[in-house]
């Protein structure tokens, strides 16, 4: 059973691998179609051989952003303009590709919520397949979730807390250093280090920072709340507020940054773009890949908010308390006797 387990867990991890491998392929690779079979196998195979509750719900919700983002039935118009040109050229593949996009455009549309269902499917089938085991099991993949977000964002925190305390007094010591020593700024050392690339890489830590610890506030309810109208309504409902937050209105939006960042951080990474100052970091495509990762992890936080609520509005009794968390808030708290358990609250 372990053996089985960690199989479907290694699938899971394969499944996370081609959901970025297919995200930065270029529209006219022909490895994406490979890509699709190896990324849907993977999941259904971590399905069947019950992989990690947390793993395989990671790799189903990045794997459908991957899928979504790669639009593997369809091109631009510019890029199918470009392929064309390619292929008049005499390049065989990119003529199979050609006719193979022909063929499966006008159903593009339908072929995608088909697979958005299909990942729906293979996401629940996975989880269980009696009524009462899968809602103890989406409560362990929401607790899973929140342990990995937490993990990241304590990491980051101190890793990256800790770089950037260290960047600004360097720069702070040596500002005061160049006062007494003029001759400094023209050592090797400085020229590595200048006070531009310093301060750029102050920034960079800082927004790297931010982005690594979203999730992590996401789980930990630390973000900022307007809640005029949520504190005065029932638990359920604020718990439907925030399920339906959740999944119509922050996934959508993670899509979206995903989709254009990753397209942004690729094209940074083929043209080589770098600071706009002369003496700035270089590799700018770094910071910019963070972006797209920091909302791939608020938007594993929003799947591990949107499963526990599923399991408070649909779940059985018993679980009504582990999974409260988003019922209650800080001006209302939970009643004693509905008081979510010390481990519920810091999942």
């Amino acid at each position: 059973m372990v053996y089985k387990e960690l199989t479907g867990t290694a699938l899971a991890l394969i499944a996370l691998a081609a959901a970025f491998w297919i995200s930065v392929l270029p529209a006219s690779s022909i490895q994406i179609f490979p890509t699709l079979g190896v990324l849907l196998a993977s999941l259904l195979g971590a399905a069947l051989l019950k992989a990690n509750h947390g793993t395989f719900a990671a790799a189903a919700v990045l794997g459908w952003f991957g899928i979504m983002f790669a639009q593997p039935f369809s091109l631009s118009t510019r890029e199918f303009n470009g392929l064309r040109r390619i292929a008049n050229r005499g390049d065989e593949e990119a003529a199979a590709l050609l006719a193979y996009y022909e063929a499966f455009s006008p159903y593009a549309t339908y072929l995608m919520v088909a697979i958005t269902l299909l990942m729906i499917g293979i996401l629940f089938f996975g989880m269980a397949r009696g009524r009462l085991l899968l809602f103890d099991n989406l409560l362990s993949a929401s607790d899973g979730l929140a342990r990995f977000l937490n993990r990241i964002g304590i990491v980051s925190a101190v890793v990256l807390l800790s770089a950037l305390i260290f960047a600004i007094m360097y720069d702070v010591i040596q500002r005061q250093y160049i006062g007494y020593n003029s001759g400094w700024t023209g050592t090797a050392w400085y020229r590595f280090f200048s006070a531009t690339r310093v301060q750029e890489l102050e920034w960079h830590l800082h927004a790297m920072l931010f982005l690594m610890c979203l999730g992590y506030g996401y789980v930990r309810d630390a973000h900022v709340r307007i809640e005029l109208v949520r504190d005065t309504l029932r638990p359920r409902s604020r718990v439907w507020i925030e399920l339906l937050g959740a999944v119509l209105f922050m996934v959508p939006y993670c899509y979206v940054v995903m989709k254009y960042g990753i397209e942004n951080a690729v094209r940074s990474f083929e043209i080589g773009e770098s600071s706009a100052a002369t003496t700035g970091l270089p590799n700018r495509f770094i910071i910019k890949a963070f972006l797209p990762f920091g909302f791939a992890l608020i938007a594993l936080a929003g799947m591990s908010v949107a499963l526990k609520c599923i399991v408070f509005l649909f779940g059985p009794p018993d679980l009504r308390r582990a999974s409260s968390f988003y019922a209650y808030s800080h001006q209302n708290p939970a009643p004693a006797e509905d008081e979510p358990p010390a481990d519920a609250k810091q999942a």
